[in-house]
């Protein structure tokens, strides 16, 4: 795995614990935080501890990183009660 990071990316600060975040989960390759403007009861960022600037270019670079970002996020719907009833969007 490697440990690219963004000066500039929120996320990035946010794996690196320089901004804080409601941790909710967290895999070696991937952390799940609460969103602070949550828009659902259960509204969770799942993000990838790689930087890559989209979806593709980690697809790209590490498909061990982007299945763990799916991997996770099923998790923590299953520890969020709503195993069967959550909807994933990627940005």
């Amino acid at each position: 795995m490697t440990s690219q990071t963004s000066s500039d990316c929120l996320f990035c600060k946010i794996v690196a614990g320089e901004i804080p975040g409601d941790r909710v989960a967290e895999s070696e390759r991937s952390i799940a935080f609460r969103d602070i403007k949550p828009a659902a009861p259960v509204h969770v960022l799942v993000v990838p501890r790689r930087h890559e600037p989209t979806v593709g270019a980690l697809a790209a670079a590490s498909d061990e990183d982007l299945a763990d970002v799916f991997r996770l996020a099923a998790r923590v719907a299953d520890q969020e009660g709503v195993p069967d009833a959550y909807r994933m969007i990627v940005n």
